[in-house]
């Protein structure tokens, strides 16, 4: 049965300390018979708050020693009627009591109402126990984002050495949960030295405990992982910490069966049973009647191992621990096929693919339709059976893939561990070195590192005034070449508009003047015809600068039908060879490589003199290439470049692009650019 969680404090007591109170502030105005009243509602008062501390701790001691049932009797009426601090404990004690018995969420909403409580009332002692009884039940959920920072704050809030020694055995608890081993003994080893600082044998206990269970997946011979938890066995006080013993009774026999000795397991495993009944905590019994059913099953007697699985699945379910009766389920699905009890083996694996589905665990999902299938194709229906195992090797690609990040993660752990420990290893070695040869070096190297300051000082001084000299330079040479661009630009559509388009609107106009609208209609009509001829002349004029301003193709055709026009217009004898895929580029990208082109072809007009020119366009997996070569007179490349190639360098650069150039006189020129996509 759960206790109900009062909220506020009783108000027969909010009165008794408001009597309290004024009886002790106006003592010495009563009456002899007021005096009586006075000192009886003090005693009154006291009493209160003492029995509701003395309830507190009954139930920590209770909690203590594993007597679960008996704290829980007793909370109901701790959390009536106590004031606000002893509020605020019993809140904790029942966070305490419900992880106990494995009510990890109830644990997780008494903790949080014990450190709100706490912190409005100031007690950094009780703030401190629920901040760590909080971290304990996250990792219980599988919630581990704020488990450290809550492990933290509760060292920052009390650092007793008791307090340092639990956040300790939950810190292992927590490296335990991420597979991570090494955190994991290191913390329990810190436990265990600060308990054994303490004298306190139960939290000695806890501590190995913790370590054996590291070890039992490292200790191929289990000799080591025995040895710890008999000596843990041997320090228990049976009476005191029944459930402890009981917990460890269940470990130490699942040593002994992966030794190979069942007969000393389920002796082990059948003490633990007889503790754990009559102690009654759910988690513990849980957790050793599903080993006892494992290792009847290993035994060949099913029948007793699905008695003994029956209960911890019970458990399981009111408990809410799903990931662990996934495996139950599994089990005794296992042996209800091999007893050929069918229909209890479906509802055990109908249960466990919706367990597993809920939990997203393609693992167990993989082992449960894979079962399926199994009792599928043994009735008889194939069809089911087919269904079943494809979604079985689905859910097993998935759980290779997991498998195989896991494999890869641990290894770069390692890794990671063996590179950290062989640095750690060359620092030491330098250290040691370092400490014969000290005060030699400590001035050799002040003087050398003085003289090598100011040498690079002055070095980086002068680099750096170098650089900046340079990149002006630069900077005005590309000034010097953007505007010599554009005014070549300006000059030449101002010349094709003064020689082309102005000559013909001229003529257009002086046709039109020349018609006389009382003379002949016929040479009217000649005359209007003659001048339209002209504005279509004109026309062709305006859309030959237009095109020359920006080719109507790139943005109707793209770039290659562009290109391929450029080279037809302007060179007698060329060839132009395309490859690779024709998706679209950007348009930015686009322009700038039409105008490098055009700005080749132009020197290969002016100056080349060549009798054949050579283009190639090639789109790749990872760049864009334009190569253009002609068997013209070349040039000598080292030589000061002009503004037409400085152009077609700081276009190139615009776009992420490089130019490589080679060229001789008298052997012709290869241009090639190279753009990454």
């Amino acid at each position: 049965m759960r206790c109900m969680n009062p909220t506020g404090t009783s108000k027969k007591i909010k009165l008794v300390l408001l009597i309290k109170n004024f009886a002790s502030m106006r003592l010495h105005q009563l009456s002899c018979t007021g005096l009586v009243i006075g000192i009886l509602l003090f005693v009154y008062a006291d009493g209160a708050y003492a029995q509701h501390k003395h309830l507190n701790d009954s139930i920590d001691y209770y909690n203590e020693v594993g007597k679960t049932k008996k704290a829980r009797l007793l909370l109901d009426k701790a959390l009536k009627g106590a004031d606000e601090k002893e509020k605020a404990r019993s809140y904790y004690l029942l966070g305490e009591t419900e992880e106990t018995e494995g009510y990890s969420s109830a644990a997780l909403n008494a903790y949080r109402k014990s450190k709100n409580s706490s912190v409005q009332l100031s007690l950094p002692i009780i703030t401190a126990k629920a901040l760590r009884g909080e971290a304990s039940v996250l990792i219980s959920l599988g919630q581990y984002d704020s488990v450290q920072y809550y492990l933290d704050e509760s060292l920052r809030l009390d650092a007793s050495a008791e307090n340092q020694l639990l956040n300790q055995l939950v810190t292992g608890r927590y490296w335990n949960s991420q597979n991570k081993y090494d955190q994991t003994l290191i913390a329990y080893q810190k436990a265990l030295d600060q308990a054994r600082a303490l004298k306190n044998k139960k939290y000695i206990v806890m501590a190995m405990a913790g370590m054996a269970g590291v070890y039992f997946g490292q200790d191929k011979t289990m000799d080591r992982t025995r040895s710890v938890f008999e000596e843990a066995n041997a320090l228990i006080d049976s009476s005191r910490y029944a459930n402890l013993l009981a917990r460890n009774y269940g470990r130490l026999a699942n040593v002994y069966m992966v030794m190979g000795k069942p007969d000393e397991a389920e002796k082990y495993l059948k003490r633990a049973s007889v503790i754990t009944d009559l102690s009654g905590n759910l988690p513990v019994r849980g957790y050793i009647l599903s080993s006892l059913a494992t290792l009847m099953a290993e035994r060949g007697k099913f029948t007793e191992a699905i008695q003994y699985a029956e209960e911890p699945i019970r458990i399981k379910r009111e408990l809410g621990q799903y990931r662990q009766l996934q495996n139950d389920l599994l089990n005794i699905s296992e042996w209800y096929l091999t007893l050929k009890q069918y229909d209890q083996a479906r509802q055990s694996i109908r249960e466990g693919m919706a367990t597993s589905t809920t939990l997203k665990d393609v693992v167990y999902l993989h082992y449960f339709y894979d079962r399926s299938a199994r009792l599928d194709s043994i009735t008889g229906d194939f069809k089911s059976a087919y269904t079943n195992l494809k979604k079985a090797n689905i859910f097993k690609d998935s759980v290779f893939s997991l498998q195989r990040t896991k494999a890869v993660e641990e290894i770069s752990r390692k890794y990671e561990a063996e590179q950290k420990e062989k640095v750690i290893a060359e620092k030491e070695l330098v250290i040691q070195q370092q400490k014969y040869h000290q005060i030699v070096i400590i001035g050799t190297a002040a003087i050398i590192v003085l003289i090598l300051v100011v040498i690079l000082i002055v070095i980086r001084s002068r680099h750096s005034a170098r650089l900046q000299s340079e990149k002006q330079k630069q900077d005005y040479l590309r000034l010097q070449t953007i505007v010599h661009t554009q005014e070549e630009v300006q000059q030449s559509i101002a010349r094709d508009i003064h020689d082309g388009l102005v000559q013909v609107l001229g003529a257009a106009k002086m046709s039109l003047q020349a018609v006389n609208i009382d003379g002949d209609k016929k040479l009217i009509h000649h005359r209007i015809k003659e001048a339209s001829q002209i504005m279509d002349q004109a026309c062709n004029e305006a859309r030959t600068i237009s095109h020359q301003l920006l080719p109507y193709s790139l943005m109707k055709d793209g770039l290659v039908a562009a290109l391929e026009e450029l080279f037809a217009k302007s060179l007698a004898n060329y060839h132009f060879n395309k490859s690779g895929d024709t998706s679209p580029i950007q348009e930015d990208i686009c322009i700038n490589i039409y105008r490098i082109a055009q700005e080749l072809v132009n020197n290969i007009v002016k100056h080349a003199e060549a009798e054949q020119v050579n283009a190639e366009w090639v789109t790749g997996d990872e760049e864009w290439t334009l190569t253009i070569s002609d068997n013209g007179k070349g040039f000598d490349v080292h030589s000061h470049p002009g503004v037409g190639l400085t152009n077609i360098q700081t276009r190139a650069e615009l776009i992420g692009g490089v130019i490589k150039m080679d060229s001789q006189p008298g052997k012709g020129t290869w241009v090639q650019l190279a753009i990454a996509r």
